[in-house]
């Protein structure tokens, strides 16, 4: 705990005296980002979706009974869209081009089933696996594209609201450790494992690793935010820690990559979330959006829209770039009064116009949802902003 407030010390005082955007901090031997949220010119700047991602593609989920859903969390892959549903309802998987596959798993308590809202998935092309989370319990539940149970992986533990990485044959858990207090004999206190690696072809437990204290949860309260954006690193955020981590899979450790501070009595609540090796965005709730430029150590207030589809709002929350793509899962009655709304603004172009009246004809009420996504780029030139 000392040292991550001796790193957010030093970073104020570089953020005070204007020293530059962001600053690099030493902290053993990993380096750590810092930006000052005070040194940030006012004024947003809007920019196009385009110089985000590839490409964007607009899918009509396939309409039948069977295939609706509560959206959450929408995951897109190379060859699927998976759906992770608010509240205790099945995990949903379509193809890439809508169609609706099957329900991954089922709810309730018999083996291979999950009583519970889920908290975090993976898709796994490569072999055809989709991982799944319960938000408590001790198990991840794995299961084929065509949506039966293949096997789980048993904790040593509980745990708590967790997220999980796949590499290189392991499969890592980071969950919300919390302490186990003991009035009678405070010596025997003890907390759980922080992060807890998984051989994927046995189950065995390859490592654990006790949490630092300012990791430490005392209740269920808090989220930790995970984007899956950057090929090999597994991004963490804690809500109880203001800062981005990395969890190092070789060497079972989490360091600290990230961190926005303020000059200011009143402490702003953050997301943070990773797009690409050099691009960290940050939402300042009642604020707005910083991208964060860690190789031109530059930052701006930023809105996106979706230049792809007549300008179109772009919304860019953590619920919308993960797994190396920008998505927007809504419903069509949502996306035709976005139009709507768009079509009426006297910035809309008769080019836009086009788009969006083209788009509007294939749109009607009561069928399933749209969704638009694309991969996000590895590169992002922040100059043209």
């Amino acid at each position: 705990m000392k040292s991550i407030v001796k790193i957010l010390l030093v970073a104020l005082v570089f953020g005070a005296y204007g020293c530059a955007s962001v600053t690099t901090v030493d902290y053993n031997d990993s380096k750590m980002a810092v930006f000052s949220l005070n040194s940030l010119k006012s004024g947003t700047k809007t920019i196009p979706l385009s110089s985000l991602v590839e490409g964007c593609t607009f899918v009509q989920l396939e309409t039948k009974d069977e295939a609706f859903f509560k959206p959450w969390f929408t995951t897109v892959t190379d060859k699927y869209i998976g759906i992770r549903q608010e509240g205790s309802k099945p995990y949903m998987l379509f193809d890439r081009s809508g169609k609706f596959l099957c329900p991954v798993g089922s709810i309730g308590n018999g083996p291979g089933e999950y009583s519970i809202s889920l908290y975090d998935d993976i898709i796994d092309d490569k072999n055809g696996l989709i991982y799944l989370a319960p938000f408590a319990g001790n198990k991840i539940f794995v299961y084929n594209t065509s949506g039966h149970f293949v096997k789980e992986f048993v904790a040593p533990q509980r745990l708590q609201k967790p997220k999980m990485f796949l590499s290189d044959g392991i499969l890592t858990v980071i969950h919300m450790a919390m302490k186990h207090e003991n009035p009678n004999n405070p010596s025997t206190n003890a907390a759980d494992a922080i992060a807890i690696q998984f051989d994927v072809n046995t189950g065995n437990v390859l490592k654990q690793l006790p949490p630092p204290e300012h990791l430490i949860v005392h209740n269920f309260d808090g989220e930790i935010w995970n984007t899956k954006n950057v090929a090999g690193a597994f991004d963490i955020t804690f809500t109880n820690s203001d800062t981005l981590y990395h969890f190092d899979v070789k060497d079972n450790r989490i360091l600290p990559y990230f961190a926005m501070t303020y000059d200011s009595s009143e402490k702003p609540y953050k997301q943070y979330f990773q797009l690409n090796n050099d691009l960290v965005f940050t939402l300042v709730f009642s604020k707005g959006l910083v991208a964060t430029d860690l190789k031109g150590n530059t930052s701006s207030w930023i809105k996106v829209v979706n230049d792809y589809y007549g300008n179109l709002p772009a919304p860019t929350y953590i619920i919308h770039l993960r797994n190396g793509y920008w998505v927007h899962n809504l419903q069509p009655e949502q996306l035709m009064g976005d139009i709507e709304k768009r079509l009426a603004e006297g910035s809309c172009t008769e080019n836009d116009k086009q788009t969006l009246n083209k788009m509007l004809s294939t749109l009607h009420e009561g069928t399933n949802n749209i969704v638009f996504f694309g991969k996000l780029k590895r590169e992002v030139n922040t100059t043209v902003w």
